[in-house]
């Protein structure tokens, strides 16, 4: 029984952390945000700028502001949903609320550690509405939930678009209206199979980067993803979204970002709130099959 609920937990828990850098991992996602610099939706930097050195340069500039807001859909085989979120990249934290036709799922990131809402866990927790589950205390199962962490923290725009970097056919799109804003979308196809070794494409992106990835796309089941991103004049990524054919089926994720740079507010629930998991999934690791 203890074996059954930590898989439906880390199930649940890797499930959000996937589509939280879905992005970077292989998933589908778009987002909203503004673009690399220049005037006019971004057109003179991107006329000077190779599509590469634009998108790094937005990269760069959204991991400096360090938080955004989020609201996207989630289209998968399973059916289709909404998502919407807070994020701040450092430290690292996030609270985000997904409506799926399966449930509906609540998660705060906060450190090491990962708080979900789900209606199974209330059962389980007698009434709590939180389950905790500490990533730093895992035992066992230690390396495999440390991968999940890395997942979440993807939420780094600029962990988001590294597939982008690695595509060998990043290419300017054209000049579009995103949310009431002119911005400049470029587009790419990243094949984990080829792309990531020994293509030009690749060089864009350090070696560390590069085991990253391909650890990410090979845990998400990628054989293909394309990345769309739209990028306004004040620097920053306004939209993006994700097309991925995974082992499960195909995934879209479509985002807007909005509130570059500005506070948010993101705690752990309250502790009379919350029931912890945290040993259930570490005792997981050494239960029988």
């Amino acid at each position: 029984m203890h074996k059954r609920i930590g898989l439906t937990a880390g199930a649940a828990a890797l499930g959000l952390a996937a589509i939280a850098g879905c992005t970077g991992s292989g998933g589908s996602s778009n987002t909203g945000g503004s673009a690399a610099g220049g005037g006019g939706g971004g057109g003179s930097s991107a006329a000077q700028l190779s599509p590469a050195a634009f998108i790094k340069a937005a990269l760069t500039k959204a991991s400096n502001d360090k938080t955004v807001r989020v609201t996207g859909t989630i289209d998968t085989g399973a059916g289709s949903g909404t998502l919407s979120s807070q994020e701040q990249f450092d430290p690292l934290a996030m609270s985000m609320t997904m409506h799926l036709p399966s449930v509906d799922m609540s998660e705060i990131l906060v450190g090491n550690t990962i708080y979900m809402k789900m209606p199974q866990f209330s059962a389980m927790l007698g009434g709590k509405p939180w389950a905790k589950i500490d990533l730093s205390s895992m035992g066992a199962l230690g390396s495999s939930l440390q991968s999940l962490l890395s997942s979440a923290k993807n939420i780094d725009p600029a962990q988001q678009l590294q597939p982008l970097l690695a595509s060998g056919d990043l290419h300017k799109v054209g000049t579009e209206t995103v949310d009431g804003v002119q911005a400049v979308h470029y587009a790419g196809t990243v094949d984990p199979a080829t792309a990531l070794d020994g293509s030009a494409a690749a060089t864009n992106l350090t070696p560390a980067q590069i085991a990253q990835l391909k650890s990410l796309m090979k845990s998400s089941g990628v054989t293909t993803e394309t990345i769309d991103v739209w990028v306004s004049s004040d620097g920053l990524p306004v939209r993006e979204t994700v097309s991925a054919n995974t082992s499960a089926g195909a995934t879209k994720v479509d985002m807007h970002l909005s509130d570059w740079g500005k506070p948010v507010s993101i705690s752990a629930p309250p502790a009379d709130q919350v029931g912890d998991i945290s040993s259930m999934m570490g005792n997981l690791g050494s239960s029988p099959s």
